[in-house]
């Protein structure tokens, strides 16, 4: 069988040329495009990793407490969930084989933090003072005044402590008060997430935790607690405090202008004070962030500043919630494909004493934790005494520093926004940056500046003290399918297993989301926030390798059509053959296995230059590619597999007189349109064998539309292919590469047209050399089939044209009917690809000796 098939090739030496040039074509072509494709998926691959990486894969939250719309999540959530998983539930999903890190988060809740000021103003002159504070944080949107209160001193008081009821003391100086979020973490697994162990200040009184760091609750009190924590080195308070002493028109002098001023007040209600007219004796202002670390120096101090004094104790009393958004329709749509809106809202404080440590007006509801009341109805708060145990450096945290990360971890870094819309959607320029307060009321909520344990927590706030819990699986590297797969399934496992909400973090993307922001119904303006597109990046990696699949898919239906087309007219020639075989005894079987063997040394050919090609380019890389070259053989495979199936189908209906009497397949000429000139002559020849030449129409089409599409990108989008419909997008480049793979693809589609048109110039012979007996010059000939070959390329070039029209129509939303560049060379690149592919027919038309074949007929 080998011999006759070698002596065949070379009966048939300009038919076997063309095969050996499609057989170097697909192996180069192959190659390349898996080359090029291995390299881009890597590239964006690692664009994604690096872009939008998480710090951890999953997290973990009580049912119904991650605000999620469209599977956007909203930023810094997690600050606001106050407990709801149980330490029980905790350790089931860290003991779970396919975990390889489960890090709780217990938000504790908001503490007081603060400092008295002794002898900052210098007051000799006796008299009746009032001390106004002032809290305040510009946020970048408005400035909110977040406290507000007086104090009321007396200068040179003669009495004693006892006579000081009408509301006023002894100067005994001012104090600042500050909140701060205390958050509970397992030591041990928050050092695998984020490596906060290597993070913390190593000296004599700076360490990290251990074992020996536990909560004592102090005997003798009903809540009180000595709780180990690490202090943040850095501060993010944004707030600042005013404080303004005056003197009141009040005379309080002399012994007796005491005593009678202090009768009256007594008389009076408290607003007599504060209406008291007053004249300014000086003034003082700090920042947060400065008086934060007057707080923490002091309480580290073995030897503090005596001109402050802390608390060494505080109450623990806030819990905060998550925002409210409201989903409201976009004022741009093309920047914004989301918006909502959030509404200050006046906050609910039952206790009376409470009221005026938080403003009246806020966008997060603040309440007072999970507390008991004692005889006279007043809160039994938890009491907090702090054991330093050391302090961290957030820039030593094992986070991504790459400006381009977009998904940070939210327990170490504040929330972010900006305002790019004013009150009334005019474009805010600049843009201002929008800032967080560290209220438990903000708009946007600061990272926790004390960490403790997690054991603490569920001392002080019961058995379910955690809110969250970050999760990394083991042998989860990069984004992809089967990582997908594995997420997926554990998300699965977990919710099963406790019932609480698994979110997926890994494989999601920033999107872009503008806010409107409204206090106390008046329009602020709006911000742009980054949320969490829950699952995009693993779609828009899908969506970019389907985008690579396409152009693989296009080169194997091409390479599929262009073994179609040989495999057809090799078993169309070789009927005659096929048939003299049968009637000397062969089984069709036979005939099948010489079909399959001359598509397997197709496939061994083509492995074989792969083969060479991958050894010449890796001694310019050094590395030698074997899964490269075994893609080459198993796609190559595929197409001659697929290719040669019709004439496998057909061995079995081969007669043996068929092929005998007959030889070759002839047709009885149909006449669709008047053969008066060659252009009808030509569309009835084309007409006459619809199949094939639709065939050939296809051959070009597919190229044919990447044809079209790449120019549409390179035109229209500055070359810059956009393959997602999401948010964000994944931009991959369309250069040369493209191009050249589309070409090549071009190429085979002149084979393969080139194949069909040699049979049917083949069948018409006997027509051929009547027309040149009857006087048809060989011009006219060369025309008619070139002719012919244009007008395939035509229709080809022209359903190109339609299918990119339709895709780009649904990837932009535009159809660039408008651009005569895009229509020209998608109509004549193709018609010209025709009318090559018809020059190998035309030249075998051209060398028909009308004598010989006339001659064969009539014998």
């Amino acid at each position: 069988m080998i011999s006759f098939m070698l002596k065949r090739w070379m009966r048939h030496k300009q038919r076997f040329l063309l095969s050996a040039i499609g057989v170097v074509l697909i192996s180069g072509v192959l190659i390349y495009l898996f080359s090029l494709t291995e390299s881009t998926n890597g590239t964006i691959n690692k664009s994604l990793q690096k872009k939008w990486k998480s710090a951890y894969d999953l997290v973990v939250t009580p049912p119904e407490t991650i605000f999620n719309e469209n599977q956007l999540m909203a930023p810094n959530s997690l600050n606001g969930i106050n407990g709801g998983i149980s330490y029980n539930q905790y350790e089931e999903i860290k003991s779970l084989k396919e975990v390889a890190v489960a890090a709780p988060i217990s938000v504790l809740g908001y503490t007081e933090l603060y400092v008295s000021f002794k002898d900052k103003f210098k007051i000799s002159e006796p008299g009746l003072y009032r001390y106004t504070i002032t809290k305040t944080h510009d946020n970048g949107l408005f400035n909110e005044e977040l406290k507000n209160m007086d104090a009321y001193f007396v200068e040179g008081w003669a009495g004693t402590d006892f006579d000081l009821d009408f509301g006023a003391s002894r100067n005994e100086g001012f104090t600042l008060r500050q909140n701060q979020l205390i958050v509970g973490i397992d030591p041990e697994e928050e050092a695998k997430l984020v490596g906060l162990d290597d993070a913390v200040l190593k000296s004599d009184t700076s360490r990290y935790f251990n074992n020996s760091d536990v909560t004592i609750k102090e005997s003798g009190f009903d809540r009180s607690y000595i709780l180990p924590v690490l202090l943040n080195n850095s501060s993010f308070a944004n707030n600042k405090y005013q404080v303004e002493l005056e003197r009141l028109d009040m005379p309080f002098k002399t012994r007796g202008e005491q005593e009678n001023s202090a009768n009256k007040l007594r008389e009076k209600e408290r607003s007599y004070l504060k209406n008291l007219e007053g004249e300014k004796v000086d003034s003082y202002g700090i920042s947060g962030k400065e008086l934060q670390n007057i707080y923490f120096t002091q309480l580290k101090s073995t030897n503090p500043n005596s001109s402050f004094e802390i608390g060494a104790k505080s109450q623990l009393a806030f819990k905060s919630s998550t925002l409210n958004y409201k989903k409201i329709k976009s004022p741009y749509p093309s920047r914004w494909s989301e918006a909502f809106k959030l509404e200050s809202q006046p906050i609910k404080m039952e206790q009376e004493i409470f009221k005026s440590v938080l403003p009246s007006n806020g966008f997060r509801q603040a309440s007072l934790i999970n507390h008991n009341v004692n005889e006279a109805g007043l809160p039994l708060l938890p009491v907090l005494a702090f054991n330093i145990v050391g302090t961290y450096d957030i820039g030593k945290l094992n986070l991504s520093k790459d400006p381009l990360t977009k998904l940070p971890l939210q327990t170490y870094r504040p929330a972010t926004a900006d305002v790019v819309l004013g009150p009334n959607e005019e474009p805010s320029n600049p843009t201002k940056e929008l800032m967080g307060s560290g209220s438990p009321t903000g708009l946007l909520s600061n990272p926790p500046n004390i960490l403790t344990t997690v054991e603490a927590a569920e001392k002080i706030m019961g058995e379910k003290s955690i809110s969250s819990i970050r999760i990394k699986l083991r042998n989860i590297e990069n984004i992809g399918n089967q990582s997908q797969n594995k997420l997926e399934n554990m998300k699965q496992k977990i919710e099963d297993l406790t019932g609480l909400q698994v979110t997926i973090t890994r494989g999601s993307s920033p999107q872009p989301i503008i806010t409107k922001i409204v206090n106390q119904e008046n329009v602020l303006g709006w911000m742009e926030q980054t949320w969490i597109h829950l699952g995009a990046s693993i779609t828009i990696l899908r969506e970019t390798s389907l985008g690579y699949s396409s152009v693989l898919i296009s080169v194997l239906l091409i390479g599929i059509m262009y073994v179609f087309a040989t495999s057809y007219v090799s078993f169309v020639t070789n009927k005659k053959d096929y048939s003299i075989f049968l009637a000397l005894g062969w089984e069709p079987r036979m005939l099948r296995k010489l079909i399959v063997i001359e598509a397997i040394t197709h496939v061994l050919m083509i492995t074989i230059l792969a083969l060479i090609i991958e050894l010449i380019l890796s001694l310019n890389e050094g590395q030698f590619n074997t899964l490269k070259v075994g893609l080459v053989a198993l796609t190559s495979l595929l197409i001659y597999g697929f290719g040669i199936l019709i004439p496998l189908i057909h061995t079995t209906r081969i007669k043996p007189y068929q092929g005998i009497q007959n030889g070759e397949i002839s047709r009885k000429s149909k006449r669709i349109l008047r053969n008066e000139s060659i252009v009808g002559l030509v569309v009835n020849q084309i007409l006459q064998r619809p199949g094939r030449n639709l065939f050939s129409v296809l051959a070009i089409a597919l190229p044919s539309t990447l044809l079209s599409f790449y120019l549409f990108v390179s035109l229209r989008l500055d070359g810059v292919l956009y393959t997602s419909y999401l948010g964000e997008f994944v931009a991959v480049e369309v250069n040369q590469s493209h191009y050249l793979i589309m070409g090549a693809a071009l190429l085979v589609s002149i084979l393969t047209t080139a194949e069909m048109m040699w049979q049917n110039i083949t069948e018409r012979k006997n027509e051929l050399a009547l027309f040149k007996s009857i006087g048809w010059k060989n011009r006219t000939v060369a025309i008619t089939i070139l002719l012919e070959g244009a007008f395939i390329g035509f229709c080809a070039g022209l359903s190109g044209l339609i299918l990119s029209m339709l895709y780009i129509g649904l990837m932009y939303g535009t159809f660039p009917w408008d651009s005569s560049t895009i229509l020209l060379l998608t109509i004549c690149i193709p018609t010209i690809i025709g009318m090559i592919s018809s020059l190998f027919p035309a030249v075998k038309a051209l060398k028909t000796d009308p004598f010989e074949v006339l001659k064969e007929s009539s014998l």
